[in-house]
């Protein structure tokens, strides 16, 4: 028999309580761990980096005027590794995406038209579509980048797009940026609601027992709905005026998670 279950992560951690049940971080750590396995990230360089993250949430909370003492006791390490990860600046670069630059500009201005403009021209061609974006590049080279991830199409010296926003090829560090910035987001999220007492929409419905018939129909279904909202979304966001400067930054998105057919692959990028 299936159950039905609805969860809404929405409770707060009271102060000075403390979590022995370690084994609730293992469903977080597991796929990272999956990751970095098939990445080669070797421990010790995820280990450092699990340090930075602990010494920032620690300074999150007292402040950059925190001592190192104190930062040693919220986290437990020792205090000349703190010092020295204090010391470590790192950049907080944001690489442009160029693709989906070009794609989003592509469907938002209408002086490009989606269903066909000229590959070259002085007017609203793909060459200068490219080069608004990006000049070091040829605009050839990222022309044939989206024909042959199908997200544009080349007919008699004319292109017309074939999708509404970017995916980047499995396994590509375009798409490894992506899960990090929206899995950082979701997580974050949902630890907002757990130790801030936040009010983030995070839920969810998991059914366990079906077969593989049932899950490609809610599957197929899932998608249907979330493209829908997500374009309603991004079509709201768009509209709003160009002039707003708010220190607001929001992501939405959705889920659809099949343990069977997501186990460990050998043949996984």
């Amino acid at each position: 028999m299936c159950k039905l279950h609805i969860s809404f992560i929405d409770c707060s951690v009271k102060g000075n309580v403390q979590i022995t049940h370690m084994h609730w971080l293992d469903p977080i750590l597991r796929p990272l761990a999956r990751l970095a396995v098939r990445k080669g990230w070797l421990f010790p360089v995820v280990e450092r980096r699990l340090r930075h993250a602990y010494v920032e949430a620690a300074q999150a909370i007292d402040g950059d005027g925190t001592t190192d003492s104190k930062i040693s006791i919220k986290t437990g390490l020792q205090r000349r590794d703190i010092a020295r990860l204090r010391g470590e600046r790192d950049p907080n670069e944001t690489k442009r995406q160029p693709l989906a630059e070009i794609i989003a500009l592509w469907w938002d201005d209408p002086t490009f038209d989606a269903e066909g403009i000229p590959i070259q021209g002085d007017g609203a061609s793909f060459t200068s579509l490219a080069r608004s974006i990006r000049k070091d590049v040829h605009p050839r080279t990222f022309l044939d980048i989206l024909i042959e991830i199908g997200a544009v199409s080349e007919i008699d010296e004319q292109v017309s797009l074939n999708v509404r926003s970017y995916r980047p090829p499995s396994g590509s560090d375009e798409q490894l940026a992506y899960l990090a910035d929206n899995v950082g987001d979701h997580l974050a999220a949902a630890v907002s609601n757990v130790v801030d007492g936040g009010r983030n929409y995070d839920m969810g419905v998991h059914y366990k027992g079906l077969s593989a018939s049932a899950i490609s129909q809610l599957d197929r279904h899932f998608r249907t709905r979330m493209r829908q909202t997500l374009e309603e979304l991004d079509t709201m966001a768009r509209g709003f005026p160009a002039t707003e400067d708010g220190l607001h930054r929001f992501r939405a998105g959705g889920f659809f998670f099949d343990d069977v057919s997501s186990e460990a692959n050998p043949n996984d990028p």
